[in-house]
């Protein structure tokens, strides 16, 4: 975990299906199992930034913990619209985003694809940021 924190803490890092989960507990977030997990296609979720709602692939059985979050900079991006569970954070400080979907499937829709574009913006601005001493 203590690696996972450090190299997300040095590189802009996008984190999909387990390793959204991996980020959030090594942010010192928590997960549960959910009763019956996320399967399938078509899975409802929407972006609390922009109200977009995304249809999805999921494969899990976990959930990061909202309650868990205070503390570890992350905030809730994305929720399921089915059960108000979290489907993906964003970090306040470091250029870090997450999905517990699966944006690269394409059994069906492929609404989230746009997602792979902002992690390459969130690339380009890397090492652009002002300095400040």
């Amino acid at each position: 975990m203590q690696n996972i924190k450090q190299v997300a803490q040095t590189y802009p890092t996008m984190g999909i299906c387990l390793g959204h989960q991996l980020l959030a507990l090594a942010f010192g977030a928590d997960t549960k199992k959910l009763t019956f997990g996320h399967r399938g296609a078509n899975q409802p979720v929407i972006d609390l930034e922009t109200n977009q709602v995304y249809m999805t692939s999921q494969n899990h059985s976990y959930v990061v913990q909202e309650e868990s979050l205070a503390n570890t900079g992350f905030k809730a991006r994305y929720l399921n619209i089915n059960d108000r569970s979290i489907e993906g954070l964003s970090h306040t400080k470091y250029p870090i985003f997450t999905v517990q979907f699966h944006p690269e499937a394409h059994p069906g829709p492929s609404d989230s694809g746009q997602l792979f574009q902002e992690f390459i913006e969130m690339l380009q601005r890397k090492g652009r940021e002002k300095v400040y001493a």
